[in-house]
């Protein structure tokens, strides 16, 4: 009996805030007509690579993102996993109600999530913040992002990045050891309907990786691997899509494996559930649906939100003789209570082992899970921006 008060509850919530999205998207048809928007949006169409320009903001993207994982060691056998994303938003791309988010913030502005996995303490720590209020500089000539104490920046092919908060600080340098990679082909792609939904999605998928990370008022010096992605995005006014899964795997003979699987509320997407494959000599081979077979095997649910994740995969990729087991280091790596958005989030570093070509292999990986998080107040915060 309470089972189903409580599906039908959820049921009457559900077509409230529909309900809600489609006069609130009416609502800013209505007024995009009255006061059309008169800067011109970039398309995110097929680009030619350049380097190191096509890592350069655009000035006129509606969303693009520079983001860094990695697997970290000190020289105390201290391990760390790491997530270093800086988020460019133009608000003449987004929603606000029935107006565009233009009519209350003019600037492009920048959003910062990073956080910290203390492996050997099984401890999560991450930081998230705005410069919507901040002073903010950003390099529309060369790849340089920065806000208070948090910057990304590209120096002859070596990046640097650095954050300091009240919960840690890092200061590392990434060189890339295998050539940038374009996904898709041609670099871009229809991710979904409606067909001017576009990303374009780079990637250099290992890099050597140095500096300190200060934790717990204990400096780290530390080494490894990272992986890196820069992607820009259009943002449509309404969009099915509701969350993703998304893994980037390094294995330890020099290949790579990108995999992401796309949700709408009412579950998978079928048809873009894809990925690349990366070999020693970074060729590149494309992956679609019918080529990946990938499966829940437990789940774990947040103490802190009661959001419940998958928290561990078997991954079958037959055409390239891969069947692994993809196990998060620690399982509490949820991103949850913000001051940007009241959405929760997983991400978090992964071990991964099983066969590849009937050898056994093991290998890093990094998992974002988005979309689990159903409660009413992140429901209405989509309802009423975008």
């Amino acid at each position: 009996m309470l089972e189903h008060m409580h599906k039908r509850l959820a049921h009457l919530e559900d077509k409230i805030l529909q309900q809600l999205e489609q006069h609130e998207l009416k609502e800013y048809n209505k007024n995009l007509v009255k006061h059309p928007i008169k800067v011109k949006l970039d398309s995110i169409n097929k680009k030619k690579l350049s380097l190191p320009h096509t890592l350069y903001p655009l000035k006129q993207a509606p969303i693009e993102w520079w983001y860094c994982t990695g697997h970290l060691q000190s020289s105390s056998s201290h391990t760390f996993g790491y997530e270093f994303c800086m988020f460019k938003f133009n608000p003449y791309a987004s929603r606000f109600l029935s107006y565009p988010l233009s009519k209350f913030i003019k600037k492009q502005f920048l959003v910062l999530h990073c956080a910290i996995t203390d492996i050997k303490n099984k401890k999560f720590i991450y930081h998230e913040e705005s410069s919507i209020l901040k002073k903010q500089s950003i390099s529309y000539n060369n790849l340089h992002l920065s806000f208070d104490n948090s910057t990304i920046k590209l120096n002859n092919n070596i990046f640097h990045i650095t954050t300091k908060n009240k919960n840690f600080s890092l200061n590392f340098k990434l060189s890339p050891l295998k050539p940038l990679i374009k996904h898709f082909h041609s670099g871009f792609a229809i991710m979904y309907s409606p067909p001017e939904h576009r990303t374009y999605y780079l990637s250099y998928p290992r890099l050597k990786t140095t500096g300190k990370i200060l934790l717990n008022n204990k400096v780290h010096e530390v080494e490894g691997l990272s992986w890196f992605d820069h992607q820009k995005m259009n943002n449509p006014p309404r969009s099915p899509l509701k969350g993703w899964d998304w893994f980037s795997i390094m294995f330890a003979d020099n290949t790579e494996l990108m995999i992401f699987l796309l949700k709408t509320k009412k579950g998978l997407l079928v048809n873009n559930l894809g990925g690349t494959y990366i070999n020693k000599h970074s060729q590149l081979i494309p992956l679609k649906s019918p080529d990946i077979h990938l499966k829940n095997l437990s789940s774990w649910t947040s103490p802190h939100t009661k959001i419940t994740y998958p928290q561990q995969w078997q991954l079958k990729i037959p055409k390239l003789k891969i069947n692994i087991i993809i196990t998060p280091t620690i399982s509490d790596q949820e991103l949850g209570k913000n001051n940007i958005t009241p959405i929760a989030y997983w991400e978090g570093s992964c071990t991964v082992q099983g066969k590849k070509n009937n050898n056994y292999i093991t290998g890093q990986s990094y998992v974002e899970l988005v979309g689990y998080d159903q409660r009413l107040s992140t429901r209405l915060f989509q309802a009423i921006i975008k």
